[in-house]
């Protein structure tokens, strides 16, 4: 006579069949509510301080961000300052204020005009200065022929953990081919119809879709290119929670302290 297995179904004396059905698996099993996905704080914690500032960067940190997202521009003179648009309000020869583009300002005229709230723009160094080993810096880059001094920045804080994303996938392909280290990222608005066809040719380590565009397919076909999946922006947790379950690698988020505190009420295992 067989040993009867543990948790096995038993048979029946005859062994002609089951006393219990024993179902068929689940193609598409839900994962388990455990979160090694990420929080990424996007541009820091722009809705309780100004984004892309020192100010919300710490804001970040202390709420226990995985990772820190932010935007850079390069000066006429070759310094990576962190801000979203191409352009800033400078002061003209007149005594004026008008719109300048970065590209077209040294550092120092970028630099110098104060923010609303009486801060200033920082520089990536500034940032990376203030990061250190506490979280990842996912930079996004905003303009071309940045790579260069975007890894000469890196060079200078060999400590910091950092990574590169940007719409324009030539960018990161190009910080990568200079630095094979650095992670790199490229950034999506579209469902793509092969997904495997829309990243050949960057072969990036992590996916940036709009979180409204992600699916389970979708998911099941980056991980299938070894792919991570960051979901930007998420701040609702009830599309958090169905991110996660979807298996998600990453949530960029406005809230990252909201975020994450939603969650462990809920149970689950934060990263």
């Amino acid at each position: 006579m067989r040993p009867q297995i543990a948790g096995a179904p038993r048979l029946h004396s005859a062994g002609s069949a089951l006393l219990q059905e024993i179902p068929a698996p689940d193609p598409h099993p839900i994962v388990p509510m455990t979160l090694t996905t990420e929080i990424i704080a996007h541009r820091g914690v722009p809705l309780e301080a100004r984004e892309n500032t020192l100010p919300s960067f710490r804001l970040a940190l202390a709420q226990a961000a995985d990772g820190i997202e932010l935007d850079v521009h390069k000066t006429r003179d070759g310094v990576v300052v962190v801000h979203h648009d191409p352009v800033v309000r400078a002061v003209d020869q007149d005594g004026r204020p008008r719109t300048r583009a970065i590209a077209d300002l040294d550092a120092a005229t970028v630099l110098d005009p104060a923010l609303p709230d009486g801060g200033r723009l920082p520089t990536l160094d500034s940032v990376l200065d203030l990061v250190q080993s506490q979280a990842f810096v996912y930079v996004e880059a905003k303009a071309t022929g940045i790579a260069d001094v975007l890894v000469e920045c890196f060079d200078r804080h060999p400590g910091v953990r950092v990574a590169v994303h940007s719409f324009d996938h030539r960018i990161p392909v190009l910080v990568r081919a200079l630095r094979p280290n650095i992670p790199i990222g490229v950034l999506s608005t579209s469902y793509p119809i092969s997904l495997a066809n829309f990243i050949s040719g960057a072969r990036p380590d992590a996916y940036w879709q709009q979180a409204d565009m992600i699916d389970a397919d979708l998911v099941r076909a980056a991980h299938a290119c070894a792919c991570r999946v960051i979901a930007w922006t998420v701040n609702d947790p009830d599309q958090a929670r169905a991110l996660i379950a979807l298996g998600v690698d990453g949530l960029c988020s406005d809230t990252p302290g909201m975020l994450r505190s939603a969650l462990l009420r809920d149970g689950i295992d934060v990263k």
